[in-house]
């Protein structure tokens, strides 16, 4: 009884062993690849050490081994565009552009991203150029990360369109916690949810109007889905709702979607489509809809 209690907890103890051994795949500097199971008990800070399905136990100097990426905090992403057209006399022209900033150490991240668009155009007959497009927006945003999934934010959000007639400005501040509802390394997907204070200003009636140049208590709920399949693809898609108390509850939403394309390969040079659809009903428009065509650069 004794004997085969002893043969029963090694094989557990064997089996045991088997099915915690993680299996890896070794790169080293000469180009060459290792497949096999890590003796994670031998393994130190200057060798590996690996058992190889047919070369047996193997121990491999880290210093032969293709270094890790290091971590690069900064990023950069510019893009712009021009649009113009000449027909039958009438003349359009346009320009557009983006920004976005990052930076990520340990728990804590920092975006600060922005866009500008304008269009003129002069139509047959008329002597001057009249605008027709002139907006923006710029979103500073702090995240720390709480946990695995968890963590906290705050943002300030600017808007502004010089054509509206109530409420050429918007400033949204924000804080709260976030939470992500699913995560790998291809893809991610964010809510989050706060108080926060939003104040319209600005527009030939807004001193008319009893909401327009006042700050008011608010809710926002965001939404985000970040997608990057492989090195050639990125997809970006955000949806931040704020419910403004005044008079009952006025709705802000901005729905905005990026996807840039990555031609070469490299990550560096893109093409990008982006769109953004706007609703607020403390501006006159309350509709304000964007589509453009970017290319640019990403830095890091």
């Amino acid at each position: 009884m004794l004997k085969t209690s002893a043969f029963l907890t090694a094989g557990l103890i064997c089996f045991g062993a088997a099915a915690h051994a993680e299996t890896v795949t070794l790169e080293l500097r000469n180009g060459d690849k290792l497949h096999g199971e890590l003796i994670e008990a031998d393994t130190n800070d200057s060798t590996i050490v690996l058992d190889h399905p047919v070369l047996g136990r193997l121990s491999i100097p880290r210093t032969a081994l293709v270094p890790p990426p290091q971590h690069k905090p900064w990023k950069l992403s510019l893009s712009g565009g021009l649009s113009g057209s000449n027909t039958d006399d009438d003349f359009d022209s346009g320009a557009t552009g983006q920004l976005k900033v990052s930076y990520t150490e340990g728990a804590n991240e920092v975006v600060l991203q922005g866009r500008a668009e304008y269009d003129v155009s002069r139509d047959k007959g008329e002597s001057k150029a009249s605008t027709d497009t002139n907006e923006g927006d710029a979103e500073l945003r702090y995240t720390r990360s709480l946990g695995n999934r968890l963590n906290a934010y705050a943002a300030t959000r600017f808007s502004y369109d010089t054509l509206n007639k109530i409420g050429t400005d918007t400033i949204l501040g924000s804080i709260g916690l976030g939470y992500d509802l699913f995560q790998n390394d291809s893809t991610r997907v964010r809510v989050s949810l706060g108080p926060s204070m939003q104040s319209t200003w600005g527009g030939t009636g807004c001193a008319a109007d009893p909401v327009c140049g006042q700050a008011y208590a608010a809710g926002s709920a965001r939404a985000e889905l970040q997608w990057n399949p492989n090195s050639a693809l990125r997809l970006n898609v955000t949806n931040t709702y704020t419910g403004a108390f005044s008079d009952g509850i006025k709705t802000n939403n901005v729905f905005s979607v990026g996807l840039k394309i990555f031609p070469m390969g490299n990550e560096r040079l893109f093409t990008s489509l982006n769109g953004q659809l706007i609703y607020n009903e403390l501006q006159t428009p309350r509709i304000n809809n964007s589509v453009s065509m970017q290319v640019g650069v990403q830095l890091d």
